[in-house]
């Protein structure tokens, strides 16, 4: 079974010969991992890892131009800015929405271009690893953050109710080019993505950010948008969120999430078995190590313990990638990081 093969049917809840795995580790994370097994490369530890996944990612982001006049930058998404403060007195950042402005401001803001981004890398880069391995990524495309960024988030929290329309048009605008550059990826990869995988965070440790009413109002319609043109290129989609989101999921089932991401065990209702239990016939699930709890501050033991119990607990049904339910950072143990990988291949 070729590690394609192991992840695929997997996500179709079906047996494999062992629990296909992932890995997301920041940069001094891996640097140590690298060197504790003397391996030479980024490819290599994932290869020493038993690894069945290859990320493919794609800058959908464009450079600021200016500066104008008056020194200001501006951003792609239309926020006038300046890298140092002179000391003039004058805000250092504008983003380019206020409390006076109209849905007709928000057409008539200059929003990034699709075409302006280069397409011509990716397919070169699916083949690196198409057949052999399963081939995930996509634009990130975090619009609720990023709209948040861009306006700020408490001026999103309050809009929702205040300025509705204008908010609305403005998330629109920010999909409509992330959800163009997406179908252009696709389009390039010519069938060599696998999974596309897509950002947001709408969970924090005991709840969802906003209630599930207004997340219906605002975020799921746009949301569905990225899981659609997904589908469209025969592609399944891995959706990311951190936190307490139990509350959508049978509704990021239903607009067409095959996978959930990262699966923070450690938050209110999101406990591995309870999920696989409620929802694991419909979805599949990517992450779940504690990376809160377990990694930094447990055992070897301890590690092994859990990752054995996930597998015993996707074991005939499938419907399970092993990953950390965050990433892995400086705080977890190099043993314990090389213990949840052995432990996932000790019966092979």
């Amino acid at each position: 079974m070729t590690p394609r093969e192991r992840v695929l049917l997997a996500i179709d809840h079906k047996k494999t010969d062992r629990t296909p795995a992932d890995y997301c580790g920041n940069p001094d994370v891996t640097d140590r991992v690298t060197e504790r097994l003397g391996v030479a490369d980024y490819e290599e530890l994932l290869q020493a890892l038993n690894i069945d996944m290859r990320r493919l990612g794609f800058g959908y982001g464009q450079p600021d131009t200016g500066p104008d006049a008056d020194g200001y930058m501006r951003t792609m998404w239309g926020a006038r800015h300046r890298p140092e403060d002179p000391g003039d007195g004058r805000p250092n950042c504008f983003p380019p929405f206020d409390e006076n402005s109209t849905v007709d401001d928000v057409h008539a803001n200059r929003w990034p271009d699709p075409d302006a981004l280069d397409y011509s890398q990716i397919r070169s880069q699916c083949e690196e690893h198409y057949g052999e391995y399963a081939v995930f990524g996509a634009p990130w495309s975090p619009f609720f953050h990023e709209v948040g960024w861009l306006i700020g988030q408490e001026t999103f929290l309050i809009w929702m109710t205040t300025k509705p329309d204008v908010l609305k048009a403005i998330i629109d605008h920010v999909v409509d080019y992330e959800v163009e550059v997406t179908r252009r990826f696709l389009e390039a990869a010519d069938g060599m993505i696998d999974i596309t995988f897509f950002g947001n965070d709408f969970g924090t440790q005991r709840s969802l950010f906003i209630s599930p009413q207004m997340w219906h109002e605002f975020i799921r319609a746009p949301l569905k948008r990225y899981f659609d043109v997904s589908h469209d290129y025969g592609c399944k989609v891995m959706k990311h969120s951190c936190g307490a989101i139990r509350d959508i999921i049978p509704y990021l089932i239903e607009d067409g999430v095959d996978i959930l991401d990262p699966v923070q065990v450690a938050a209110s209702g999101m406990e591995l078995a309870g999920l696989v239990h409620d929802f694991g016939d419909r979805l599949s699930f990517h992450g779940g190590v504690d990376t809160q709890r377990t990694l930094p501050f447990g055992s070897v033991a301890d590690v092994r313990a859990e990752v054995r119990s996930y597998i015993e607990l996707t074991r005939e049904r499938g419907g399970y990638i092993l990953c950390g339910s965050q990433d892995l950072i400086e705080d977890i143990p190099t043993d314990n990081i090389l213990a949840m990988y052995d432990e996932n291949t000790r019966d092979v």
